[in-house]
Order: structure tokens, then sequence, then C-alpha cells
């Protein structure tokens, strides 16, 4: 058994940065899920604005709900653009996924560390019809990435396929 150091720039080994990956992006109907959930969260904000009506001055709850109003739209310009950066990629030995665009981040496991693949769905998910694959680190259980925005058909194959690569049996 050999481990070989690997030296960056080497010409004999070459690495592929896991930022240059082609990422299979998430399904369309995944923004609709984002959007649901951000206009769901700033209602409850325009909600709770409501009482700043029991002060003596109104202007407060002018300034809360304007405040409000414009978070929510650039929140909402946000949500739009980012799931076009939400994707993953599958290797032979690792998942990558990646998200973000205010703060771009990159999620790489290997496939011999995991510990547990499941398939979820939550309310809105369900209304929509789109799962998410959630993967936890076997070294640590707090550890876990979410692959959201996948259709059964995609989370199971990403699922089964994960299975096999973990090395376990799939019955």
């Amino acid at each position: 058994m050999s481990n070989n150091q690997i030296i960056l720039g080497d010409t004999k080994m070459e690495i592929q940065p896991v930022e240059d990956l082609d990422y299979t992006p998430v399904d369309v109907r995944y923004r609709a899920v984002q959007i649901v959930l951000t206009a769901c969260l700033y209602a409850m904000f325009a909600m709770l604005t409501l009482f700043l009506l029991l002060l003596e001055d109104k202007i407060w709850f002018v300034i809360g709900e304007c405040i409000v109003l414009v978070a929510f739209s650039v929140n909402m310009i946000i949500v739009r653009k980012a799931w076009m950066f939400k994707g993953y990629a599958l290797r032979e030995n690792d998942i990558s996924y990646r998200s973000g665009i205010v703060f771009p981040t990159v999620t790489t496991m290997p496939y011999n560390r995991l510990q547990q693949v499941s398939v979820k769905q939550n309310p809105v998910g369900r209304f929509f019809k789109l799962y998410s694959v959630v993967v936890v680190n076997g070294a640590q259980a707090i550890y876990s990435m979410s692959i959201p925005g996948l259709t059964k058909e995609r989370a199971e194959q990403i699922k089964s396929m994960m299975i096999e690569r973990m090395g376990y049996d799939r019955d």
C-alpha cells in the first residue's frame, strides 16, 4: 500500500480542483421552494411589526414595515439568483456540493467516510415534489451535507450510488 505525496503543479499528477468541476444543477422548481420559504419568513416579520402599533408613536410601525419590505425585496433578488449556484458533483471517491452567492462554499465528502445517507422531504418540498439527500460524515456525526432540490428518482439514484461506494450491501 502506498501513500505518496501529491505535489501540486507536478506534471505527472493532475488533480482537478473542486471549484473546476462540472456541477449538476438542482431542479428549477427548487427556486420556487426558496421563494415560498422566504416569503413565509418575511410575512412573519411583517406581522411582528404589528406590535409596534401598540406604541404611542405610530411612525415606528411605518419604519418597521419599510425595513421589512426593503429587506424582503433584496432577499428575493438574492434568492432568485442563488439557486443557480447550487449544484453537486459526483466523482469516483467523493461527492461535492456547491452553494452560496454571497458566501460561496464547496463541501466535499469522501464516500469511505460516510456514515449515513438518507432521502428527506420538507412540507414545501412535498408540494413541489422535491427531495433532499442528507449525508452524515462518519468521523463526526454532527457534520452533515444536504443536497436539496432533487426529484425522487435522482435522490434515490444518488443515495444508491453512495451506499454502493460506502461498501454496504443494498439489501
